[in-house]
């Protein structure tokens, strides 16, 4: 059985879908092939779920063409759109499958329910997103079995230079309403040093290192900042090996979930029953407004609520040292 899997980009969906593709394979001993966007390809292109990879590079013309040439070289047997847009329904309807299934109508985006495909049943909107794509799966009749991501680096991908024992302090969001203050992020860092003895290690992209840059002046204690200084497989081994891990809503949050870490989650804007840890630990100050799910927000009371004690106090709930 040859299936095609869709979904294009974002780290945390790539992330989430994962345990229904690695379900697929198993119960149909399929051969699995991706189409995906350059962010979360490394990801796709080493999982052992995947066997093929096809990249589509958005807002290239050539890049399409190319993608509908690989994607129609082969006649699948199924393909699944989990990512739910016009990009993707389009991609889908192109492919060869005479199978080609989609989300339930009452979930769908940019009115891709006019797209003539299979339909899963309807169910909750509001759960976990990785359930959500878990229904596809149970869809399929691919059986029942743990939910498992299979992204665990090697014990040799410890990063040289970092200690035995650190916090992952992962400053960004895709989404700027989901982020937290800078000087909270400098005074938990603080906070996990005296307290517990713990040494905070500084992660996010590169347009994250003015917020990096701001924290590091604010602490007082030793803190080692690789904001934009790592590749996302660089990233996962950082997070691979980490005592526990501290985010905002967002990709490197769910990645730190799929390798097993303790995750403790920041937030206020999104609706943590679906787009949170899906197995971690959440801090929320709910204002009268959240959750909004808004990108942008002017005055993110929900957000400026959480303080460093409130997360200290998640984290030493949480580990044992």
């Amino acid at each position: 059985m040859k299936i095609l899997v869709i979904k294009l980009g974002a780290l945390g969906d790539v992330i989430n879908t994962f345990p229904a593709v690695s379900r697929i394979k198993k119960h149909f001993q399929a051969e699995i092939h991706w189409l995906v966007e350059p962010l979360s390809y490394d990801f796709v292109s080493g999982h052992r779920s995947v066997n093929r990879t096809i990249l589509f590079k958005k807002g290239k013309k050539r890049s399409v063409s190319e993608a509908l040439r690989l994607i129609r070289e082969h006649k699948y047997d199924l393909v699944i759109d989990f990512q739910r847009t016009l990009k993707s329904g389009f991609f889908c309807l192109m492919s060869r499958s005479l199978i080609k299934v989609g989300f339930d109508r009452e979930r769908c985006k940019e009115m891709t329910s006019l797209y003539p495909f299979t339909r899963i049943p309807k169910s909750d909107p509001h759960k976990h997103m990785l359930l959500q794509y878990m229904d596809f799966a149970d869809f399929l009749g691919a059986g029942e079995c743990p939910v498992t991501w299979d992204l665990n680096p090697t014990e040799e991908s410890r990063r040289a230079g970092l200690p035995e024992k650190y916090a992952v302090l992962n400053i960004g969001a895709t989404k700027k309403a989901n982020l937290w203050k800078a000087d909270e992020f400098a005074r938990l860092s603080d906070l996990l040093n005296k307290k517990m003895g713990i040494v905070s290690v500084i992660t996010g992209g590169p347009e994250d290192t003015p917020m990096s840059d701001v924290i590091m002046k604010l602490t007082q204690t030793p803190v080692i900042n690789l904001c934009g200084q790592t590749s996302l497989l660089e990233l996962r081994d950082v997070l691979y090996h980490s005592l526990i891990v501290v985010s905002c809503d967002t990709g490197p949050m769910h990645l730190a979930v799929a390798l097993g870490k303790k995750t403790v989650a920041l937030f206020g804007p999104s609706d943590p029953r679906r787009t949170g840890p899906y197995k971690g630990f959440v801090v929320s100050k709910r204002s009268e407004c959240s959750p909004c799910n808004r990108r942008r927000c002017e005055t993110p009371h929900c957000m400026d609520l959480i303080t460093a004690e409130d997360v200290l106090a998640k984290i030493e709930s949480v580990i044992e040292l």
